[in-house]
């Protein structure tokens, strides 16, 4: 390079000195003696060093206090950024003209732009046809939300877009503002470019530049100037770590350098002359024309060419550039990778790395065909290439490869988890999944501690989401669900005094109150639909409130419905007293929060009267409890934030007029900022992001989420940046900063890097392809091992099976697939291997104690619901967490009510019967308790509910009149009856007490007595047939009814006659007529047969009794539809032959417990007991469990099926 004349320096040590290293950390020997030879004269001044990242910069302290001694101290050093460097610079060299420097900050200077932007008017050539198009109202979907985002939005797009060529293209603003509007583009020959720049980006830049004063790029030229006309010496400066530089801060580091030392220690991956670049100033100078003729080639695309090594040229642009920058300039000294001597490399990582280092891709050949050269090559672990199926599966990979690093191995040290790093183009796509794989973050007694970094400001507390779920309230719907789950948040509960028992009160309240979502009638019209009050918390709380003042009142008047003052008619919430009952007031005084912050949506307020009232809302929905450190820190930053909405357009003089949903997007915009104050490296595994120019060293280095589309990282800009399309040599883009970031990431591993990518389809298996860089490092290695790109036999690209318990994980079968979970290893994929224990052990354990007296109601539950009852008694497990909440987001629109309200039996008992007799019911209107507690849904469709329903109740009525004694119009009169019953057999004896009912009086003329009614509301087909009943219904009819025959036959004669009655569609049902000639034969039956009828009912109810008692301590498969499909299936088919009909009625079982083509069956009934209990059993053919199923079905259908009385013996 020419030398500069000796007689221009005032300092000896003057000039720009350059050191290179391919490892960052053989660049610090170099530093400290630079540092020790150039100590200010006064000791006090620190040593000023500027650092490529805050990353870098938090390594560097800490690497240059390692070198003086495990007891040593690095002080007196400034370590900063570029930035801060030149700011502090103008404002000592230019004084007063540096103040302006921050305005033309992005996040200030965009308000400037949304000033201008607002007042179009005032700068007659801003006529962008697009500009205005978008910035106009519009009918459709122009409204002032809309109109305030977009204006916002723009503004802040223009502002990123100055702030680039403030840095890149001052020339262009300079040109602009002298008048000049055809600068950027005249060249170009491209009329939207040119339209771009003459009607918008150069007259909206006059503006600012008139309202702000002088910019970076004018200080940066000024600073410059003044630099090298001021002869006083300066002192020395150290640039660390640095790969790229602007060419304005270059420049202005050359005028530095003829006044001072300029120290630069650059990571250059390559030791060697590379891509175009030498020590030749007209080689330079020509590589320098070829490459922008290039990239005008290329527009908006990439660009490389095949220069000594192929990855070299297409990950390594930026540094190329930047090293062809520095070549073309004076530079006093240039020392080339001091302490890179060459090496043999020993694994792959090691060849990848000295054939990039050394410019010679021949390095990476491998012969795989030499059998110990392959097998080397399957167990290098040094550079592993992983494909798996999802974010989980990557991390879950992840854990495995970083503990085998960890463990120690007779030929190799173990990595300790300080120097590991995880990062990732989109880190905060893993933060969620993180802990759920490697535990909380920051235990440093965990096996693999960590700690994140690049981490959202949302994410550091659950505060700041708070924040984000209120400031969203003004476009929400307000459902039952979404308030629960605001009343849940501590700092919610905190500022209204609720705690868990209110909440669960609540949670049950609003349920019954079938609430579904809406403040009122009004916010529900603000979504287009009915504003009916109906289903809001207006209408709920009314409920509450009124059930509440009535809660002292007699049962009749707490039933009955209310009429309020202005007409309305609403019936009570029964149940709402006691000391919960202050709940409903807390719950009304959020109500009233939630409606002011909903009252917030179509505001537009100053940034001053935005940050009151936020702060306003915000201290009267949240309060902190004051003993938690990190709750205050988190409230301190939430209230900083919101007063920051005013010191952001304050620095260029503005108090702009915002709507609502502009403050939200900023105050969102803030949260989900990365901060910049934000600790790298601070003990354990280091989890980042992706950060250019942070390439520290590590011995492991893990990258994941290298997929394509997402990495590189692309960036949209609207057609508005003419840099995007008018490059030149030394700019920089996302793309290409990302390929460079890979290059420098794969320089920076020292032992071991972990590559991942999501390379199938979790869905339907297909293949996904990796990230370019990624892909392009694959086809090398391949290219030099001279495998195809689909083999399997390529040792370091690994696709891992879909489930972390794979068999191949642990059969030895590729020794790159492993796994360190004990639990996984027991499992061993397809079932080979030891199988997990089921949850419920099916060996018989010791007897329970029977009860005594023995609760009917119990023994009902099991034979209804066995699994749950089993569960809850047995191991008090209940997984009402897994149900559905009961908490609606819905009103109801259909006309078909859900079955689970039972409102068809309800009218049919309560309403219909009560108003016996009547041909047909037929009332105006439903009663209260249907029509006024939103069981009916509003409108037409609870019009056609009601009609349905009273249909359905004149269908059982239709019935019940073809029963002898409900025939006449003597209206039935409903009871229940308590019973206390003995129960003997030979094992032991049984008392059974409970109540039945209903239990209906009968009185004709042929019978006197009583009947069980049971009523199952019809369906659109009808009443059910008999054969449709499953043991859910028939075991607790004929429990109840042989309770009450055995408490009433050994009574003093005449016996009443006491029968159950099914309302279902047979003509003369089967099972229940076996019940009326039972009867019968007992009512006509000597003193012998009764004896034997009884008694033979006795012990059938034992048997009924000894199994509810033995299914406790040793498991009986018994579940009721399932089992009663058992009995079903004997009859079906009889025209097949013996196999046919035993393969049609295991066939029949198996559906009706799981129907895989539907998904449906008993084993999914919610929420979830059945499948846990029977576990993976499918009560196939060839299943024991199918033959236990299937002989205790038969035995309980004998049991509850009475037998012809004459075969009962005497």
């Amino acid at each position: 390079m020419a030398a500069r004349d000796q007689d221009d320096r005032s300092d000896p040590l003057a000039g720009l000195v350059l050191y290179r290293a391919s490892r960052l950390e053989a660049l610090l020997d170099p530093l400290q003696t630079l540092l020790d030879a150039t100590w200010p004269d006064n000791v006090l001044l620190p040593q000023t060093i500027i650092a490529a990242h805050a990353g870098m910069r938090q390594w560097l302290n800490a690497a240059l206090a390692q070198r003086v001694g495990a007891h040593g101290i690095s002080a007196n050093l400034d370590i900063v950024l570029s930035s801060t460097w030149i700011d502090r610079l103008a404002q000592t060299h230019l004084g007063r003209k540096a103040v302006s420097l921050p305005r033309y900050q992005r996040q200030h200077l965009r308000w400037a732009v949304h000033a201008a932007l607002g007042d179009i008017a005032q700068v007659p050539e801003l006529c962008d046809p697009r500009l205005l198009a978008y910035l106009a109202e519009r009918s459709d979907a122009g409204t002032s939300t809309n109109l305030a985002r977009r204006r916002f939005q723009l503004a802040d797009r223009l502002a990123r877009v100055y702030s680039q060529y403030l840095v890149y293209r001052p020339d262009w603003l300079r040109g602009w503002q002298q008048g000049n509007d055809a600068i950027a583009t005249r060249a170009s020959g491209d009329a939207t470019l040119t339209a771009t720049e003459r009607q918008l980006l150069a007259p909206l830049w006059r503006r600012l530049a008139a309202v702000l004063g002088p910019h970076r790029g004018d200080a940066v030229s000024e600073l410059s100037n003044v630099l090298v006309s001021d002869s006083r010496p300066l002192p020395a400066v150290h640039l660390f770590g640095i790969s790229h530089l602007p060419p304005s801060e270059l420049a202005l580091l050359r005028a530095y350098a003829r006044r001072g030392l300029v120290a630069l220690y650059a990571p250059d991956p390559c030791r060697e002359y590379w891509g175009g670049i030498s020590d030749s100033r007209a080689q330079l100078r020509q590589y320098q024309t070829d490459e922008a003729q290039r990239i005008e080639a290329a527009g908006d695309g990439d660009h490389w060419v095949e220069q000594g090594h192929p990855l070299l040229a297409r990950w390594g642009r930026i540094g190329q550039h930047f090293f062809c920058a520095l070549a073309d300039g004076e530079v006093r000294e240039d020392v080339r990778h001091r302490g890179d001597e060459p090496a043999r490399p020993d694994n792959r990582l090691q060849r990848v790395q000295h054939s990039i280092r050394q410019l010679q891709p021949g390095l990476l050949a491998v012969n795989l065909t030499d059998a110990s050269a392959a097998a080397r090559e399957m167990a290098d672990a040094s550079l592993r290439i992983h494909a798996c199926h999802t974010r989980l599966r990557e991390l879950e990979v992840l854990r495995d490869a970083l503990l085998d690093a960890m463990t120690p191995y007779p030929d190799r040290v173990p990595i300790a988890a300080a120097e590991m790093v995880v990062m990732a183009p989109d880190i905060s796509a893993y933060v969620p999944l993180i802990p759920a794989v490697f535990g909380p973050p920051g235990d440093s007694r965990a096996l693999l501690p960590y700690h994140l970094a690049d981490v959202a400001v949302a994410r550091n507390h659950a505060l700041f989401t708070t924040f984000l779920r209120l400031l969203e309230l003004p476009g929400a719907r307000i459902s039952a669900a979404e308030v629960i789950d605001l009343l849940a948040i501590p700092e919610i509960q905190q500022r209204f005094a609720i705690d868990a028992d209110d909440l669960d009160r609540l949670h049950e309240w609003l349920r019954r109150s079938r609430v579904a979502w809406g403040l009122d009638g009004a916010s529900r019209a603000r979504f287009g639909v009915p504003a009916i009050n109906e289903h809001t918390f207006a209408w709920a709380m009314d409920r509450l409130i009124a059930g509440h003042v009535m809660a002292d009142g007699s049962h009749a008047d707490r039933d009955r419905s209310v009429r309020l003052a202005d007409g309305c008619e609403l019936a009570p919430l029964n149940g709402v007293h006691g000391p919960s009952a202050e709940a409903v007031g807390a719950l009304d005084r959020l109500l009233q929060e939630i409606q002011a912050w909903c009252g917030l949506g179509n505001a537009s307020r100053s940034a001053t009267q935005w940050a009151h009232e936020l702060d306003t809302r915000l201290h009267a929905t949240l309060r902190i409890d004051a003993s938690d450190n990190a709750a205050r820190d988190a409230w301190q930053t939430l209230v900083a934030t919101v007063h920051g909405l005013v010191g952001e357009p304050q620095i260029v003089d503005e108090d702009p007029e915002l709507h609502f949903s502009v403050i939200r997007d900023l105050i969102a915009e803030r949260l989900q900022a990365v901060p910049e104050q934000q600790r790298f490296l601070l003990g354990g595994i280091t989890f980042c992001g992706m950060v250019p120019q942070r390439a520290i060293p590590f011995k492991l280095v893990a990258v994941l989420g290298l997929n394509d589309g997402e990495f590189p990282r692309a960036t949209s800009d609207g057609g508005l940046d003419l840099m995007a399309r008018l490059r030149r040599v030394g700019d920089r883009d996302v793309r290409s900063d990302d390929r460079y970031l890979f290059l420098e990431t794969l320089m920076s591993a020292r032992e071991r890097l972990h590559l991942s990518y999501l390379g199938e389809d979790v869905k339907d298996g297909k293949t996904r392809n990796p990230a370019a860089p990624l892909a392009e490092l694959i086809a090398e290695l391949d290219r030099h091992a001279s495998v195809a790109a689909d083999s399997a036999a390529r040792p370091w690209s690994i696709r891992h099976p879909l489930q972390p318990f794979d068999a191949r994980y642990f059969d030895g079968s590729d020794a790159r697939l492993f796994s360190y979970n004990p639990g996984f290893a027991q499992m061993h994929g397809e079932g080979q291997g030891v199988a997990l224990a089921p949850f419920v052990d099916t060996c018989a354990s010791a007897a329970t104690p029977l009860p005594d007296p023995l609760p009917l109601a119990d023994v009902l539950a099991y034979y209804r619901d066995p699994a749950r009852f089993l569960l809850a008694r047995q191991l008090s497990l209940r997984l009402d967490a897994l149900a559905d909440s009961g908490l609606r987001e819905e009103e109801p629109l259909s006309n078909a009510l859900e079955r689970v309200d039972n409102v068809t039996r309800r009218l049919f008992f309560d309403e219909a019967l009560a108003q016996w007799p009547h041909r047909d019911w037929r009332p105006e209107r439903a009663p209260a308790w249907l029509r006024l507690t939103g069981l009916l849904p509003p409108g037409r469709a609870g019009e056609r509910a009601w009609e349905q329903e009273r249909e359905a109740v004149n269908t059982l009525l239709r019935a019940l009149r073809q029963v002898p004694g409900f025939d006449t119009d003597a209206a039935p009169t409903a009871a229940h009856q308590d019973i206390d019953v003995h129960i003997a057999s030979a094992q032991r004896h049984y008392r059974v007490f409970g109540r039945v009912a209903p239990v209906f009086a009968v009185n004709d003329a042929s019978t006197r007595g009583m009947q069980l009614l049971r009523a199952y509301p019809p369906s659109d087909k009808g009443l059910m047939h008999e054969a449709d009943l499953s043991f859910r219904e028939r075991v607790p009819v004929f429990l109840e009814w042989a309770l009450l025959r055995l408490g009433t036959g050994r009574a003093a004669l005449p016996l009443p006659a006491l029968r159950p009655l099914l309302l279902v569609k047979d003509d003369d049902p089967p099972w229940q007529r076996a019940f009326r000639h039972w009867d019968d034969a007992l009512l006509r039956a000597d003193d012998g047969q009764r004896a034997a009828l009884l008694g033979d009912l006795e012990a059938r109810v034992a048997r009924l009794l000894h199994w509810w008692h033995e299914a406790q301590h040793r498991v009986l498969w018994y579940f009721p539809k399932t089992s009663w499909e058992a009995v079903r299936a004997r009859s079906d088919a009889p025209a097949l032959d013996p196999a046919q009909a035993a393969r049609a009625r295991d066939g029949a079982i198996a559906k009706a417990w799981f129907d895989p083509w539907r998904g449906t069956g008993e084993r999914e009934y919610s929420p979830g007991y059945n499948r846990l209990f029977a576990g993976e059993r499918r009560f196939a053919a060839g299943e024991a469990e199918l033959e236990s199923l299937r002989h205790f079905a038969g035995e309980l259908d004998r049991c509850i099926t009475l037998p012809d009385p004459h075969a009962v013996p005497a």
